[in-house]
């Protein structure tokens, strides 16, 4: 683990071998966004206002993306709650039940979760868009879905995703 680069500011890192969970049964976001919370505020990646903060955007801006042949949902809220720049990697045990992006209405059946903490201003486009190109790759998807530890995953996304 590179607890060394957390800090600095100038890094592009934003993926941590720490912050990959793999096959968590959730019933639903909000059991979600407590569990990671509790890790994220206890590595000093948020703040106290962040649980109530994701929550309330994902209910106004849900985040479930319809790709196939896996869901990819990805929330993130105001960079006031994020203390240091991370992406949490969650690959669900079965799947969470999700609001579609932009069609409240809609839930979706997410098997992966990219919680995003951002933490500068307009910094985020570039990362959402590299993001994107990766959830339209069934490929991808299919080896983040069998992957078999943390190193892996942590490899894939390292290697797939250029910070």
């Amino acid at each position: 683990m590179m607890e060394d680069e957390m800090g600095n500011e100038s890094s592009e890192q934003m993926f941590f071998e720490d912050l990959i969970l793999l096959d968590k049964d959730f019933q639903n976001t909000n059991k979600f966004f407590e569990f990671t919370f509790s890790v994220l505020r206890k590595k000093g990646y948020v703040n106290n206002s962040f649980l109530d903060a994701i929550k309330k955007r994902e209910s106004s801006f849900p985040t479930a993306l319809p790709t196939e042949p896996y869901v990819v949902a990805m929330p993130h809220t105001d960079i006031e709650h994020v203390i240091k720049p991370f992406i949490f990697f969650t690959r669900v045990k079965g799947t969470i039940p999700w609001c579609e992006m932009a069609n409240n209405d809609h839930v979706l059946n997410a098997n992966f979760v990219f919680l995003l903490g951002f933490n500068k201003k307009n910094g985020h486009i570039d990362l959402l868009q590299k993001l994107m190109s990766c959830f339209v790759n069934s490929c991808f998807l299919e080896s983040l879905f069998h992957a078999k530890n943390k190193h892996e995953v942590f490899t894939l996304l390292t290697s797939n995703i250029n910070l």
